[in-house]
């Protein structure tokens, strides 16, 4: 089993940087490790490869962003440069230290996505959306003089600069782990837990990062991606992140805390939609702003299958023990592409009977009142 490619991301096709020793026609490099690291254009992805001789060919996916892309392949003690395009593949040989040669193939494949489309047209029926009206909460209150969020925040000189400074808060409270829940599903409830040793989904990144959001006035949603095999995959068919209204934007801004991210194009920040557009039309130009120092590729890679599906909560207040809005008996607004089916099934196995379906930008995206 291979490993350890976390994002499914990097490389590029053709020429080899001349290598000293062959061994049945291909290039040799050495190596005292089994790990290894690569580079495509300027991504380093250190320490996520193990060169596995039992394997061959032993095949590196690559994802390229560009007509042709410089790759490194980098050893403990050697390494190999080629120029890639989309489609062609390389091979070479890695010797280590046991005699064993592992024979190693760079695989490059172009990176594609359709822009998906949505009904611009306003819904028949408004669909009302709760948001947290932030005064005189006394879980937001409690939420934001425990955790001295103040100091977090201090010297923020606009409301983006302040959602990404309490974003990196949040990304910093734990490492993510996919297979943990809180008690309760509240930030007060996960971040007691977290204070235990616990460490938490991207759900709890996204339940916290929005009531910290809240807290200060800017009107937060949780925000569930899903991808367009939702109903047939078995697993990772989705994500959870967050969606907040910027007043100095006057637009709905895409927050990632799991990954400590801002989709960002010319300057302006995106919402979900926008984001997938931009990764469909505009790479180039797309930002990838995050006080981590995110790598765009590999965040761009891992996150564009997710954004098929978008649903939020009708209810959207903060506290513990609400009793939540819903309309006609479900908790949710799925927002679907035109075209597309709507969703019945999670996973193979777990009912979406929550929601209700929408095909409108306008009714998804509405100004928070």
């Amino acid at each position: 089993m291979k490993p350890l490619l976390l994002y499914g991301l990097l490389l590029a096709s053709g020429t080899a940087v001349a290598q000293s020793a062959t061994y049945q026609g291909l290039p040799v490099i050495k190596a005292h490790q089994p790990q290894a690291d690569y580079r495509l254009g300027q991504d380093w992805v250190k320490g996520e490869w193990r060169i596995a001789p039992e394997t061959s060919p032993d095949v590196l996916p690559l994802t390229l962003h560009a007509a042709k892309e410089s790759v490194v392949f980098r050893t403990d003690q050697d390494s190999i440069r080629y120029t890639l395009k989309p489609g062609t593949t390389q091979r070479f040989y890695v010797l280590l230290d046991d005699g064993r040669y592992a024979l190693t193939e760079l695989r490059a494949t172009g990176f594609a996505v359709e822009p998906l489309r949505f009904d611009k047209a306003r819904p028949a029926a408004p669909l009302t959306i709760r948001y947290e009206a932030g005064q005189n909460n006394t879980f937001l209150t409690q939420l934001r003089q425990q955790y001295n969020l103040d100091a977090v925040v201090q010297g923020a000189q606009n409301d983006t600069e302040r959602a990404l400074r309490l974003l990196h808060w949040v990304h910093q409270q734990w490492d993510h782990n996919g297979s943990n829940q809180p008690t309760k599903n509240d930030a007060l409830t996960i971040l007691e837990e977290v204070k235990l040793g616990k460490q938490f989904r991207c759900v709890e990144y996204g339940i916290v990062a929005t009531s910290c959001l809240n807290a200060y006035g800017l009107k937060s949603r949780v925000l569930a991606l899903k991808t367009k095999d939702v109903e047939t995959t078995e697993s990772g068919a989705g994500h959870v992140l967050l969606e907040t209204w910027l007043p100095d934007q006057q637009k709905w801004v895409l927050l990632d805390g799991q990954w400590d991210v801002m989709p960002v194009l010319r300057g302006k920040p995106l919402n979900a939609v926008e984001f997938q557009q931009a990764i469909a039309r505009n790479y180039k130009d797309l930002e990838i702003r995050s006080l981590s120092g995110v790598s765009k590729r590999g965040y761009v890679n891992w996150i564009a299958p997710y954004l098929y599906y978008l649903d939020v909560k009708f209810d959207n207040r903060e506290g513990q023990g609400l009793e939540r809005t819903k309309i006609n008996g479900k908790g949710s607004l799925m927002l679907v592409p035109a075209g597309a089916k709507e969703p019945t099934i999670f996973q193979v196995n777990n009912p979406i009977n929550y929601c209700l379906y929408t095909r409108s930008l306008e009714a998804f995206y509405a100004k928070p009142e």
